[in-house]
């Protein structure tokens, strides 16, 4: 049997996730990590289908969580299938990035305002010299979670990069400190314009887990085992914060939204 594009994309997400797609839940948090979903299933409960992606589903908070893993491309079909949820109104992003900023410190969150789109994935979606930008109306939710727990959000500049171990290229390390990069990540560009070009809005919630360009600074095992002990919780309880304002506030989120498609 032909399937149509609507029909394929609807059944990749059901496929991706083990989970039928009436059970997904108006606001969605994403992230790229496995630890997240354990910690957000161990505090919240819900409804846990496991496949290529993980997802959890919270009825009475209306929100799901989904682990979609790490890079540009998972990140694009991720979005890409979310857009064609009858019921979606916004999702919230978890990640981690590199701080390049000296502002920052381990352990700081962001709120980007945008991201350089330094990977390959976005240009199958949108031309080069389209911004990556998330929804100014959820962005605002995600600052306000962060004030509401009495933390300065950081805003700014996030480069994405699809190359890993780009530490070492002293070229690209100048690039990044010349243009007054905020941080470096490997998902964000590619979320806001595949969200963009979707009308699917967006906004996120960044963790510093390491400061690459500092002496010692770039993210050792040990390191990364201690981000996740000492942050994931608060990182999840910003989201869940940011979403439940959202979905309070939604009828003007949403009429705010017609404005920046």
């Amino acid at each position: 049997m032909y399937l149509k594009e609507h029909e394929y994309i609807r059944q990749t997400l059901e496929r991706y996730t083990g989970s039928p797609l009436e059970e997904f839940c108006s606001f969605i948090v994403i992230t790229n990590f496995r630890q997240y979903i354990d910690v957000f299933r161990d505090k919240y409960g819900g409804i846990h289908h496991e496949a290529n992606f993980q997802v959890v589903h919270l009825p009475d908070r209306d929100c799901s969580i989904i682990d979609f893993g790490i890079g540009s491309p998972q990140a694009a079909l991720l979005i890409h299938c979310l857009a064609y949820l009858d019921n979606l109104k916004a999702v919230v992003m978890l990640g981690m990035c590199g701080g390049i900023d000296d502002i920052l410190e381990i352990g700081d969150f962001i709120v980007p305002s945008a991201a350089i789109r330094g990977e390959g994935t976005s240009r199958h979606y949108l031309p080069p010299e389209f911004p990556a930008i998330p929804a100014s109306s959820v962005n605002l939710y995600c600052i306000g979670a962060l004030r509401k727990n009495n933390i300065a959000p950081r805003c700014g500049i996030v480069y994405t990069t699809d190359r890993r171990l780009w530490e070492y290229d002293e070229d690209f390390v100048e690039y990044l400190k010349d243009k007054r990069i905020l941080a470096i990540d490997m998902e964000l560009a590619t979320l806001f314009t595949v969200a963009y070009r979707y009308e699917v809005p967006i906004g996120s919630i960044m963790l510093v887990s390491d400061m690459p360009l500092r002496r010692g600074g770039i993210k050792s095992k040990e390191l990364t085992n201690l981000i996740f002990e000492k942050y994931t919780n608060r990182h999840i309880e910003l989201a869940m914060d940011a979403v439940e304002n959202l979905r309070e506030n939604w009828a003007s989120v949403e009429r705010a939204l017609k404005s920046e498609w």
